[in-house]
């Protein structure tokens, strides 16, 4: 930790970089979230305590066309000096460095560089998280603040692979949740806390010392001392996990980090917090676990494993065959589809040719993991990782992210299995292991390839991560790819799988069996069958040492005291250095054949001093199978008769043991030269994977060149892409504004609800419906006061979402205005519902009009029936439109029985007559009025009758309507002609007076 003081003025840090003092950071810090949540950022630094020796780069989501205002924010909230990064600037404690506007940003030898915002491909904050996990290991910090979007999710998955440490602020803290939960759901965070705590438990976790180092955690032999043989007990009798041969510096490290979360200092404090707390020791279990995948890691090395696999079903699976795979360390199960994936595209192209099943064995060691696998479902994330063609074809829309297809998850079986624990999978065409042996020791790594050549058919492929290797045996497995680490079995039989426990260093911390064994005191039945065995095989087992192919000592059975020795000086543990007599020539060849020729051999009647006598010796040396390196038991047998040698003199003699001295010298010289003759093959062997390495390494360059190309014609298209993207948003931002000045001019009152019905939006005039302001958008309209004598507005609204049709009404306002209200289905443009549009537009003035021409026309219709003559309005084809009182009276018909009625059958054709026809035909024709005709007419119950009749063209537009006037002048004209009568009888007879 950095013991500098922090510049104490810090407007001039705004401005000026720092000149590199040469002091390390304790941590790198790297901060992601958006610009616009400064409630977050403000918080975290006004709560993080002064010399933490620590360096935060602060990564928000920045507009690239406005200067960055964010430095001089930050200065507000902390004494440290706020500096905007400029290119090659390198991190130093105590100081806080900002992104400038228009750039992505990676980290070198803890130097920043600055970079073309391109690059990021819209992921600024996992761009510099994804560097600054590979930068900085596990002194990496990521901090997730209040942001939109996922920015940042696979960035601390990348920094938590690293053993870097990952923070998150709670979503319910933060003004915008969607990025801190993201992060949060992949459930490698260390802490998910408010702003203001995050800034504390980090100072806390960084700047407390390291609380265990490897070494203090192994005893003196080296192997794993007491507290982390307990600690892996706990785990092994809570999870039946056995951790003991990891790797025990990644051990060490995820518990240091566990006592650091919860402030413990001594392990024995840990340890008990272990046997108090199971669900610790569930967590311990997590850690370890180290659950970080994802799909398709490497896309170059599946598309090589696809052509591999091309190339190899068609010449080893015949139709219908089964292709078995084992994905061994599977986690969440998207290795595991990615390769059912690829196989599922095989089984596409190659249908043609032949059909084949696959079978794939997906397993791991953490059951939470496996359920999550067997569900398929992942965030919607996985899109930035996987191709679009892909993802259509093998996934599905699932609530907020997608689901893998039942077709693909069909071909994977998830199951809980131990790898280097559980009997193996066997007659595997293809088994993948990736980035899983390099958190385990060298010893078991090279057994796990004993069981995968075991479990691999001859020519199966094993497919390995890119920082792991298949080991040094030509013999059993043959490079395929040796960037991608693609493997193929040897056609050789399969190794043999050791039976019962494995052998290994890490065994050595259980106690040495010499001799006959002390008083047990065994309390379970168990104990007492254990006890019998050990008693039964101290009395009737011959003693054994069990060593190595150079001779050192690992296990130790019965009274081996009579045959080995310990000579003066430093004591050894060697075999080949304690045999006594001639057991220390015989030895060394005897273990040097039994390796080599993979057989028991026998030694007889070999001269061993035993308590001062010369006594026969035999040994017999075997080597244990399936063991790399090899393992050899020897096991010494004394003459049951118990007697002595005869010593014979060539036996004194000296000539003879230098002799044998150098019949084992010469042994041991030719042992050497053929080690020798063996090295020098695989550093020839070596060398030329050297220079293959460097060929592809110059291919590597090349196309390191042709991808810069490519890059820089991707950087054109991206620039147009974004200045067609300008285009489009300005193009959206006028109709936008169009939109919105059309809905306040139209004066129509419009609100907009969603499906639940919240309120999305509404215009101004609004206000005079429903009590509506800014403030209320979200809130259901059942919340909010109406302003109608209108009670049923909610049930029409959700009538309508239920039929999707339409409604329309005329409401009136508490203050007596009238609005016609209409509720429409809010449709996007790809068919969505997504809620209903409320219109109210005011009808006061065609109320008004309505009621004025309402009475109007009852002013008219009185006075057309105080006409006492018949009245009819007929249009052009001469159809009923209107009468009076008179004309019912004269038809005898109900008025609901003429309107619409064609003249001629109207009053039992009382008026079809040809004369009248004639003459509104001619009216309508012409469209001059006639007047003074009279015509003769025959009325059912008054008889014959004669009617004047005057018509009148009504004329509209193009349309003609005719008035027609019949008043009955039967009785004028007959008095007419009486009196025309009596006037002629009246009058002198002038001709017969003449």
């Amino acid at each position: 930790m950095s013991d500098e003081q922090p510049p104490s003025e810090a407007p001039a840090s705004l401005s000026e970089p720092q000149t590199p003092s040469g002091a390390r950071p304790s941590s790198i810090v790297g901060i992601g979230g958006s610009a616009g949540a400064l409630d977050g950022y403000e918080r975290f630094f006004l709560s993080l305590p002064a010399k933490s020796g620590m360096a935060f780069v602060v990564v928000p989501h920045l507009d690239p066309q406005h200067q960055g205002l964010m430095p001089h924010i930050l200065q507000r909230c902390t004494s440290m000096p706020v500096i905007q990064i400029q290119d090659g600037m390198a991190a130093q404690p105590d100081q806080v460095y900002v992104i400038p506007p228009g750039h992505s940003l990676t980290l070198m030898n803890s130097v920043l560089l600055l970079d073309d915002l391109e690059r990021a491909k819209g992921k600024v904050i996992d761009h510099f998280f994804e560097s600054l996990a590979v930068d900085q290991g596990e002194r990496a910090v990521g901090i997730i603040l209040s942001g939109m979007g996922s920015d940042g999710t696979h960035g601390v998955q990348v920094i938590r692979e690293h053993f870097g440490l990952v923070m998150v602020q709670d979503p319910q803290t933060a003004e915008y949740p969607a990025m801190p939960r993201s992060a949060a759901e992949t459930q490698l965070t260390s802490e998910v806390l408010p702003a203001e705590e995050l800034a504390p438990r980090l100072y806390t976790l960084v700047t407390q010392k390291a609380t265990l180092r490897p070494e203090d955690m192994s005893a003196a032999d080296g192997q794993a001392g007491v507290p982390l043989q307990k600690i892996l007990r706990l785990i092994r009798a809570s999870t039946g996990q056995d951790f003991t041969r990891y790797k025990r510096s990644t051990l060490v490290r995820r518990i240091d980090r566990r006592m650091k979360n919860h402030q413990i200092e001594g392990i024995s404090q840990y340890v008990q917090l272990l046997q108090d707390a199971p669900e610790e020791v569930q967590a311990l279990f997590q850690d370890f676990t180290i659950n970080v995948t994802s799909f398709f890691r490497d896309v170059d090395a599946f598309d090589k494993l696809k052509a591999h696999l091309r190339n190899y079903i068609p010449s080893h699976k015949r139709d219908l065959d089964n292709l078995r795979v084992w994905v061994a360390g599977c986690s969440t199960g998207e290795e595991a589809y990615s390769v059912a994936i690829v196989l599922h595209e095989l089984m596409e192209e190659l249908k043609e040719e032949l059909g084949f099943r696959v079978q794939i064995f997906a397993t791991d060691i953490d059951l939470e993991a496996l359920e999550k696998a067997r569900s398929g479902v992942y965030p919607r994330e996985i899109e930035y990782v996987i191709s679009p063609e892909r993802l259509q074809r093998a996934f599905e829309q699932f609530e907020d992210g997608y689901q893998v297809r039942p077709e693909i998850r069909s071909l994977v079986t998830f199951a809980l299995h131990n790898t280097f624990g559980d009997p193996p999978f066997t007659r595997l065409d293809l088994l993948c292991c990736r980035n899983m042996l390099i958190y385990i020791s060298g010893e078991l790594q090279t057994e796990i390839m004993s069981v995968f050549h075991f479990a691999l058919r001859p020519e199966g492929l094993l497919f390995l991560g890119t920082s792991e290797t298949a080991g040094q045996d030509r013999d059993r497995f043959s490079v395929l790819d040796q960037r991608w680490k693609i493997y193929g079995r040897g056609e050789g039989a399969p190794t043999p799988l050791p039976v019962g426990q494995f052998f290994s260093p890490t065994n050595l911390a259980l106690p040495i069996a010499r001799g006959v064994p002390s008083a047990a005191r065994p309390t379970k039945t168990g104990d007492l069958a254990q006890f019998a065995q050990d008693l039964l095989l101290a009395h009737h087992a011959p003693p054994a040492v069990l060593v190595n192919e150079s001779g050192d000592i690992l296990f130790v059975h019965g009274p081996t005291a009579r045959y080995l020795e310990l000579p003066g000086g430093t004591a050894p543990i060697n075999v080949f250095e304690m045999g006594r007599g001639s057991l220390r020539y015989e030895l060394p060849a005897a273990v040097r054949q039994a390796i080599t020729e993979r057989r028991e051999v026998r030694r007889t009647d070999l001269p061993v001093e035993v308590e001062g006598t010369l006594r026969a010796v035999d040994i017999t040396v075997r080597a244990v199978q399936g063991r790399i390196p090899a393992l050899v038991m020897i096991e010494f047998h004394e003459r049951g008769d118990g007697r002595t040698l005869q010593v014979m003199p060539e036996q004194m003699d000296p000539f003879l043991s230098l002799q044998r001295e150098l019949q084992y010298s010469k042994e041991t010289l030719q042992a050497t030269v053929e080690e020798r003759g063996v090295s020098l093959e695989e550093l020839r062997t070596t060398n030329e994977e050297l220079q293959t390495t460097n060929e592809e390494l110059q291919s590597t360059n090349e196309e390191l060149t042709t991808s810069k190309e490519e890059l820089q014609s991707l950087n054109e298209e991206l620039t147009t892409i974004n200045a067609e993207h300008h285009r489009v948003i300005h193009d959206l931002a006028q109709v936008n504004d169009d939109l919105k000045n059309l809905l306040d001019s139209a004066g129509i009152a419009t609100v907009f609800l969603d499906n639940n019905l919240r309120i999305k939006r509404f215009t101004p005039r609004i206000s005079q419906v429903i009590n509506l302001m800014p403030v209320d958008v979200g809130r259901l309209i059942s919340d909010i006061t109406v302003n109608l004598n209108y009670d049923a507005l909610t049930q029409n609204i959700t009538q309508v979402l239920d039929t999707l049709e339409g409604f329309e009404t005329q409401v009136q306002s508490k203050s007596g205005q009238w609005y016609l209200m209409r509720i429409s289905p809010y449709r996007t443009s790809d068919h969505f519902i997504d809620g209903v549009v409320v219109a109210f537009t005011n009808i006061d003035l065609m109320r008004a009009l309505e009621q004025r021409m309402q009475d109007t026309a009852a002013y008219v219709e009185r006075i057309l029936n105080s006409i006492h003559d018949p009245l009819l309005v007929l249009d052009d084809q001469l159809r009923v439109l209107s009468v009076n009182r008179a004309s019912l009276n004269l038809f005898k018909t109900p008025e609901r029985h003429l309107i619409g009625e064609y003249l001629y059958n109207v009053g039992n054709s009382l008026l079809d007559t040809v004369e009248l026809m004639a003459l509104l035909q001619d009216v309508i024709v012409t469209e001059q009025p006639i007047t003074q005709r009279v015509i003769d007419v025959q009325v059912p119950h008054l008889g014959p009758r004669q009617m004047k009749v005057e018509v009148d063209p009504l004329v509209n537009g193009d349309s003609v309507s005719v008035l027609l006037k019949l008043e009955d002048v039967t009785d004028l004209l007959r008095r007419a002609d009486l009196e025309s009568e009596n006037l002629m009888g009246d009058a002198p007879d002038l001709g017969s007076t003449s």
